[in-house]
């Protein structure tokens, strides 16, 4: 068996939040929107159809939770949630904050420009607080 390794280009993008179960949840570095990633961490997986039935679960509730936590948090008035394998093909999904009148809206975040790096005390501040929110609500894994 594969044991998993993050993609260098995720790894490289993104900051730790918490690693839940058999899930990586990580803020992208784009200080445009607030942006979660979520990763399966599964050797290989590229597509939802690699995912057992226990684990599509937890995901379906890890991402429902984290749309709450951006919204309670007052970060955005509603979240897009997608996974896109165009670029990076491991599997992962993406959680973006969006809110009227935010630079890429109404349209989508991806090809909008160029990304802007979180400065790094804001990048932490953020972190934490989504990590203290996240543990708050986060499931139980069944996987």
């Amino acid at each position: 068996m594969t044991s998993f390794t993050l993609d260098p280009r995720l790894d490289a993008d993104t900051h730790l939040i918490a690693n839940h179960g058999s899930f990586s949840i990580r803020l992208m570095d784009d200080d445009r929107w607030p942006w979660i990633i979520v990763v399966p961490e599964v050797a290989g997986l590229t597509d939802m159809d690699g995912l057992d039935d226990a684990l599509a679960i937890d995901l379906a509730i890890t991402l429902s939770r984290l749309s709450a936590i951006v919204k309670n948090l007052g970060l955005a008035d509603s979240t897009n949630v997608a996974t896109l394998s165009n670029m990076v093909t491991q599997m992962h999904w993406h959680v973006v904050g969006r809110s009227v009148g935010d630079p890429g809206w109404p349209g989508p975040v991806w090809g909008h420009g160029e990304r802007v790096p979180y400065a790094a005390n804001d990048a932490a501040a953020l972190v934490a607080r989504l990590r203290a929110a996240w543990d708050k609500v986060a499931p139980k894994p069944t996987a």
